[in-house]
C-alpha cells in the first residue's frame, strides 16, 4: 500500500500528523459485493488516518444508516452534510483503490485548498 501527500513540489510520503481532522473519501456505492467491499476500505482508511495522528470523518460510513440515498431529497440533504463537514476539515485522504465515483469526484472538485493525501 501507497500513501502519498500532495505538497508544493508534488507528491511524497504521508507523514504523521498531530491530531487535525481529516475527511475520508473513497467510494460506497455498488452491488451487494461493492458496497461491503468499500464499507471494509473506508474502515482501513479510516484507521490508516488515525495511525498518521489524524481525526479522521467518514461521512459514508454513518450518514446511510441515517438517511436512504434511494430518496433523492435525503440523498442531497446527506450530500450536503458531507459538503459542510469537508469545508471544516483541513485535509481529505482520497482511497483511490476502487476507483474514483461521482461523487467522490465532486468531494475532491470541493477539497481544492485542503492538504491531499492519496492511497492507493
Amino acid at each position: 500500500m501507497s500513501i502519498w501527500q500532495r505538497g508544493a513540489a508534488g507528491f511524497f510520503p504521508a507523514a504523521r500528523k498531530e491530531n487535525k481532522l481529516v475527511y475520508i473519501c473513497s467510494p460506497y456505492k455498488g452491488n451487494t459485493y461493492q458496497r461491503f467491499r468499500n464499507i471494509t476500505y473506508a474502515r482501513h482508511i479510516t484507521r490508516i488516518a488515525l495511525e498518521l495522528g489524524y481525526t479522521p470523518i467518514a461521512t459514508h460510513l454513518y450518514l446511510p444508516q441515517i438517511l436512504n440515498d434511494d430518496i433523492p431529497a435525503q440523498r442531497r440533504r446527506g450530500l450536503k452534510a458531507g459538503k459542510d463537514i469537508l469545508n471544516t476539515c483541513g485535509t481529505i485522504i482520497i482511497g483511490a483503490r476502487y476507483g474514483i465515483s461521482e461523487g467522490m469526484a465532486e468531494e475532491i472538485k470541493g477539497s481544492a485548498r485542503k492538504d491531499i493525501i492519496i492511497v492507493i
